[in-house]
């Protein structure tokens, strides 16, 4: 659905003023105003009541995902510390020979 254009407006409130007449008209405009009056109050009133209700329920929410955030953000630090201990771990391991290593060299040695 489109937006209406200035003749498709012009040719609504011609139609209205031939079906309601001169005299009718400014009734009619008051009564549209006070309509008009009353949906705004209700949209804002709903729209209020919705946003207390969002924070309500969002709120908890954004609680537990900063939680989880720091959560995972120790996990990561331990796995990394532990991926670095293992990396070093593994650097001394392959510098020096394991036993068996050992055992096979002074077998092979007359």
């Amino acid at each position: 659905m489109g937006s209406l254009s200035f003749s498709e407006i012009i040719l609504i409130l011609l139609v209205i003023l031939i079906v309601f007449g001169p005299r009718r008209l400014p009734e009619l405009a008051r009564r549209a105003g006070e309509l008009a009056k009353k949906l705004r109050t209700a949209s804002a009133s709903l729209s209020e009541s919705l946003g207390v209700d969002y924070e309500a329920t969002v709120e908890p929410i954004r609680t537990a995902k900063r939680e989880i955030d720091g959560i995972k953000s120790d996990l990561t630090k331990a796995v990394s510390s532990v991926g670095l201990s293992e990396d070093s771990e593994a650097d001394a391991a392959a510098v020096q020979p394991t036993e068996e290593e050992d055992r096979e060299e002074t077998t092979e040695t007359p």
